[in-house]
């Protein structure tokens, strides 16, 4: 995905704009009501950072194991069970991250999660294991909650995953435990904007066995960053109800010229720029987004000699600017 001639700065912030689409789904729902995530006013649904990373996480593994990466089923330090089901803490992640790399006790190192992992580079973590207590911060964030540009159409659907019971003195089907009425988004397209600070992946990064940093080292770890995103959203997708519907769309990657005045526009305040709030197609989507999307990214520095990283669904007819990667 990344431009072979593209050349990093060694400081500074580097962007990613990721548009995906959510069908008939239920991308994130909130952990107290089990209902979807959205702003009451303007009908725009949103998902949490956390929400992303997971999935961002899902989809960085499936690359690594592609790439045949070396003990690429042990690259994503952040999973809370082991691959027979079993749950696992931070000593029992960093113990099976060790054993995966040849990592005895003699020559362990506290850093070496960070090191043999391909998340906790991009998104940090807090090292608390006895006396081995560290911070490493995050290098990669979405500066703001993933969000539709538009307001959403919800359906109340009702739904029963149990097996119905008999009363036998009325004879007649009793309503069963587990019927319940869920709120599904009927179509929303989602934009996530990333900024990753080069410096401190570089710090993070400096020292990992799987990428080694070297020559123009962002290139392979932002080209990391952006396969995860796709894949999460594309070829490896959950099969569940809540996440099945979603589809990659588009990712574009820049990095502004040093010095550069931006907007810091947040994605969600595209909803004011429409005529039309409501939007349930795939193609308005993306008529919309014509209208739209060159101002904004303009105003964020997204220039054709800015950009590193541009690739889109085949679905997705819009021009964006700077030439494939």
């Amino acid at each position: 995905m990344i431009k072979e001639d593209f050349t990093f700065p060694s400081t500074g912030n580097a962007y990613i704009l990721f548009g995906f689409e959510a069908i008939q789904a239920r991308p994130n729902l909130d952990p107290y009501s089990s209902t979807l995530r959205m702003n009451d006013e303007t009908g725009q649904v949103f998902t949490s950072d956390v929400h992303i990373k997971h999935h961002v996480r899902r989809g960085i593994k499936a690359y690594a194991e592609a790439e045949n990466l070396p003990h690429s089923s042990e690259t994503i330090f952040y999973e809370k069970e082991d691959e027979a089901g079993n749950p696992c803490n931070f000593e029992r992640r960093l113990a099976k991250i060790r054993e995966a790399a040849g990592i005895n006790k003699s020559s362990a190192d506290p850093k070496d999660a960070l090191n043999n992992t391909l998340d906790l580079p991009l998104f940090g973590y807090v090292h608390a294991v006895k006396n081995e207590n560290f911070n490493v911060t995050n290098a990669a964030n979405t500066l703001f909650r993933p969000v539709t540009f538009h307001d959403c159409e919800i359906y109340s659907l009702g739904r029963n995953n149990a097996f119905p019971t008999l009363d036998k003195k009325q004879e007649r089907i009793k309503d069963s435990a587990g019927s319940a009425t869920v709120d599904s988004l009927e179509y929303g397209f989602f934009l996530a904007l990333w900024e990753i600070n080069l410096n401190m992946l570089r710090i993070n990064a400096s020292g990992n066995r799987l990428i080694p940093w070297g020559n123009n080292g962002p290139g392979k770890w932002l080209d990391i960053l952006a396969n995860g995103m796709w894949r999460a959203y594309s070829s490896d997708r959950y099969p569940s109800f809540t996440q099945r519907s979603q589809f990659a769309q588009f990712i574009l990657g820049w990095i502004p010229e040093i010095g550069e005045e931006l907007s810091y526009a947040n994605p969600a305040s595209l909803y004011d720029r429409l005529e039309t709030k409501r939007i349930k197609t795939h193609s308005s989507a993306v008529e919309e987004l014509k209208k739209i999307l060159p101002d904004f990214l303009a105003d964020w520095g997204c220039r054709n000699e800015t950009i590193f990283l541009k690739h889109q669904a085949a679905n997705f007819p819009m021009a964006l600017p700077g030439a494939s990667a």
